[in-house]
């Protein structure tokens, strides 16, 4: 335990002493265990109520919907429009928008290549903002009120 200068030949012995090293071990151990309790604060926060999922959202009737079917029918919202009238429409359409975005859907069966062109015509005439829905939008089925309202 004592320091030791010498061996009994007089020379310097190269053992360490690792009693210093585990006293400052031990004393900030126990200091981080009395602080991690004082620094895990954090703020209330009131979450909105879940809303039932099986119940479908009213469409919003500013927002745009371009839809393409396995059939290579040309959706916009639920108009059918020739892709050749697309850019003609979608200019229209698109005029005083501003930066809101166009969202696009594809059935699952559609080709990557022609899902590309409809979205680079979208983008050509005059959509700022592109969003891609996961989950088809069938441009033909009526949106359901929710129930109570």
């Amino acid at each position: 335990m004592g320091m030791d200068l010498g061996g009994h030949d007089g020379g310097p012995r190269s053992e360490i002493n690792v009693t210093p090293l585990v006293d400052v071990m031990l004393v900030l151990l126990i200091i981080f265990m009395v602080l991690q309790p004082m620094l895990q604060m954090g703020y209330e926060v009131n979450v909105p109520p879940n809303q039932p999922s099986d119940t479908p959202q009213p469409a919003n009737p500013d927002q745009i919907i371009v839809s393409l079917t396995t059939t290579n029918e040309i959706y916009l919202n639920k108009e059918r429009v020739d892709r050749a009238q697309l850019p003609i429409r979608l200019q229209e359409v698109l005029r005083n928008r501003g930066n809101r975005p166009v969202f696009f859907s594809c059935e699952d069966a559609v080709k990557y290549d022609k899902a590309m062109e409809i979205m680079d015509v979208v983008r050509n005439n005059g959509a700022k903002n592109i969003g891609i829905v996961m989950d088809w939008v069938n441009p033909l089925e009526a949106v359901v009120p929710p129930a109570g309202g």
